[in-house]
Parts: C-alpha cells; sequence; structure tokens
C-alpha cells in the first residue's frame, strides 16, 4: 500500500512540475532563465513521472494484480511514453536545428497531451480511492 502513496504523490509532483514547466515556456519567454527552468520543471516531472510509474508497477507485481485492468492504468499507459518522448524531442529541436522545426510542434504537443493525461488520469485515480467520489 505504500508504493499505492508513492506512486500518487510521485505523479502528482511530476504534473505540478510539468504544469509549472508549461507556464514557464508560455508565459516568462522574456525573462533570460525561462529556458533553464522549463528545461529543469520538464527532466525532474518526467522523472517524478516516471519513477512514480515504476513505483505503482512493482506494487501491481508484489501484490500478484494484473496490470491494465482498469481505464485508469490505460490513460497512464499513454502519458508515460509521452513522458519520455517530450523531454526528447525539447533537446532534439536545439541539436537538429532551423532544418526541420517540425520537432519544436511535436515536442509542444506531446507537452501538451501529456498534461492532458496526467490531469484526467489524476481525476480517475482520485475517484478509484475516494478523494473525488
Amino acid at each position: 500500500m505504500l508504493l499505492l502513496y508513492i506512486h500518487a504523490v510521485l505523479m502528482c509532483t511530476g504534473f505540478l512540475l510539468l504544469m509549472s514547466g508549461f507556464c514557464i515556456a508560455r508565459f516568462f519567454k522574456r525573462k533570460v532563465w525561462w529556458l533553464k527552468i522549463h528545461t529543469l520543471c520538464g527532466i525532474v516531472g518526467a522523472a517524478s513521472v516516471l519513477t512514480g510509474f515504476f513505483a505503482v508497477v512493482l506494487d501491481i507485481s508484489l501484490g500478484g494484480g494484473q496490470h491494465f485492468r482498469i481505464p485508469h492504468s490505460y490513460i497512464g499507459g499513454a502519458g508515460v511514453p509521452l513522458a519520455i518522448v517530450a523531454p526528447i524531442l525539447g533537446f532534439m529541436q536545439f541539436k537538429v536545428g532551423k532544418e526541420f522545426m517540425g520537432i519544436k510542434q511535436l515536442h509542444t504537443w506531446s507537452g501538451k497531451t501529456l498534461l492532458f493525461l496526467l490531469l484526467a488520469n489524476s481525476m480517475v485515480g482520485f475517484s478509484l480511492i475516494g478523494i473525488l467520489s
């Protein structure tokens, strides 16, 4: 049960950090520090989401449960790859240069989609444990 609470805390922390990174990119681009803070929030937020994912996988495995049996797990299963892809695309847009500016749009939309999935899945997860019921 402890791993389940660790999962919830890490996922909420990851969401808040990723949302902070989004807000910084959206509203503070005129500041010289915005990119460093955006990057830091993205990396630490994605790491928190991935660690939270592994905590719940471990919890289910140790408990002998079945993975992917409820909608919460399917939404999370769609979000975890985006938590990996979005930061990679963010770094790639600076390495590839202007030859393929589509990477910037892919980074932006993968991040927005990840935030939406995390928010929706948080609501589903909280209703599972009775917080939003």
